[in-house]
């Protein structure tokens, strides 16, 4: 991904938030991220590893999230894999009439929040990989 850069796995339960939010604040000290950007970084995956979870894998699971943060001149990176079923979350949600439920704020937060979004489907895992702004 960069020449700078930090592999985070956890398995997909909610209880593994913890540890994913400390690998991430771990990586952002050992590649030099100021606590802005970091946190900004947690909230992101934050973000992503939930809808895994209560979206895309229906509840924990045993299946393997895995993260990469890269630090470079060009900004920060973030690289997000998932066992879930294919969904791209930079589509606007689909909606039915006279659906006023509030969904997809998060996901115009990725989006709000970051420079450039990309999402591919890789055999079985979705791979969204996220550009933030230059510190």
């Amino acid at each position: 991904m960069n020449e700078h850069s930090t592999e985070i796995s956890v398995p997909a339960r909610h209880q593994a938030l913890t540890e994913l939010n400390a690998g991430i604040a771990a990586a952002c000290v050992r590649l030099g991220v100021g606590e802005a950007d970091c946190l900004r970084l947690q909230l992101l995956a934050e973000e992503l590893f939930i809808n895994t979870i209560d979206h895309g894998l229906q509840g924990n699971s045993d299946s393997i999230v895995r993260l990469v943060v890269g630090h470079d001149d060009g900004g920060l990176t973030l690289r997000y894999e998932d066992e879930a079923p294919a969904f791209n979350p930079f589509l606007p949600p689909a909606t039915t009439d006279g659906d006023d439920s509030i969904g997809g704020l998060g996901l115009a937060l990725l989006a709000g929040m970051s420079l450039t979004q990309h999402y591919r489907r890789e055999g079985e895992r979705n791979i969204v990989e996220i550009s933030l702004q230059a510190p």
